[in-house]
């Protein structure tokens, strides 16, 4: 497969799990909060109780960045610091995605933070190391065509669903498979 279509669809399998990270969280979050959904929540898997649907709705017109940080919030107590990192990553590399300049003429695409703030942010987060010559605001240069960049970020995501998600979903008696 060409390299630029390569990065695109990586991308988009990246920005779609991130998708599905989200609705998780929104899961969890609605569940923490209104237990006395559970039990039915449980008991018929083919159709969600219908405030749970309602509660659910509402989440689909929240931000990423708006329920990662409800998340955070409600379980507090029970998310890691590697975590809530884990969290971040995803979370910039979402933005970055979804406000890339793109081209299936080159095998990368271009993220430019909007200010300094948001800029440091990612520095942070996602461990940047800064380049000889850097433009400002600096340039991000995406290739999830490389198999160790896209590796890296399907690793974050696997380790939320797998290791943090199960976990909360068991703590609040929801089995993990319900919200995946």
């Amino acid at each position: 497969m060409d390299r630029a279509l390569e990065n695109m669809q990586n991308a988009g399998l990246i920005f779609m799990f991130s998708v599905w990270l989200q609705g998780q969280m929104a899961d969890l979050i609605i569940l923490k909060n209104h237990p006395h959904l559970v039990p039915e929540f449980i008991a018929k898997p083919e159709r969600v109780p219908h405030e749970f649907g309602q509660l659910r709705a509402k989440y689909w017109e929240k931000q990423f960045g708006d329920v990662r940080a409800e998340f955070l919030a409600v379980f507090a107590k029970d998310v890691t610091a590697e975590e809530a990192a884990d969290l971040e990553h995803v979370y910039h590399v979402r933005n970055m995605i979804g406000h890339a300049h793109v081209s299936i003429g080159r095998d990368y695409m271009l993220y430019r933070p909007a200010g300094e703030k948001k800029e440091k942010a990612i520095v942070s987060a996602l461990n940047l190391k800064p380049v000889d010559d850097q433009v400002q605001p600096m340039m991000v240069v995406l290739r999830f065509w490389q198999e160790d960049i896209f590796k890296n970020i399907s690793d974050t995501i696997g380790r939320l669903d797998q290791s943090c998600f199960a976990r909360l979903a068991t703590s609040i008696s929801i089995p993990h498979g319900r919200i995946r």
